[in-house]
């Protein structure tokens, strides 16, 4: 019985894997090509091998062709500022982004304005991804220089967009609540 699911379970995948690959091979490879001509996604005859690679990234993200188009077009606004295309695991993050998703920028800014506001307080965080980030990130921002410490959030963030897509990212921790101290100690002269 084990076998039978397995099975179905893998002509599933392979029929989603396929789907991705076809769209990715007749709309995306083309769109990014007319948004970006110095890259060649057919190089030496290769157009199903590029899309197996995106398609690879996006599979069990829960994207859907929706988030994929939306992602095209926000690959067409940076290529007003980009020279290359966005290699598979940078147009996942878009399509999370289109999914959602908050942006490295706004992450960076939120943990930077809680960090000024807030600084030694509880912070409300607006997302599990931003404390997760803030929590990876922020021992080492005395310690690393000022570039050094965006690139490392940067390969955080990847990390953690890879946990976001599949649903695996943990929830904001309560927080531990103040309990005051009992009030016998305050006969013993403690917590006056």
């Amino acid at each position: 019985m084990s076998t039978q699911v397995s099975t179905t379970h893998s002509i599933d995948k392979r029929q989603t894997n396929d789907v991705l690959v076809k769209l990715i091979s007749d709309e995306v490879l083309p769109s990014l090509k007319a948004y970006y001509p110095n890259s060649d996604f057919n190089w030496r005859g290769n157009l199903v091998l590029f899309a197996n690679e995106y398609a690879g990234q996006l599979y069990g993200m829960g994207i859907i062709a929706k988030y994929v188009r939306a992602a095209l077009d926000m690959a067409r606004l940076l290529s007003t500022s980009e020279r290359h295309a966005p290699n598979p695991i940078e147009f996942k993050i878009l399509c999370l982004q289109a999914k959602g998703m908050p942006t490295l920028d706004s992450c960076m800014s939120e943990i930077n304005e809680q960090r000024n506001k807030n600084y030694g307080k509880d912070k409300e965080w607006s997302e599990p991804l931003v404390y997760w980030l803030n929590q990876q990130i922020a021992a080492a921002r005395s310690t690393l220089a000022d570039s050094a410490w965006k690139k490392m959030a940067k390969n955080r963030y990847t990390e953690l967009a890879d946990k976001y897509g599949k649903g695996e990212l943990s929830p904001i921790p309560l927080k531990i609540e103040y309990n005051a101290p009992p009030a016998y100690l305050r006969y013993a002269g403690v917590g006056q």
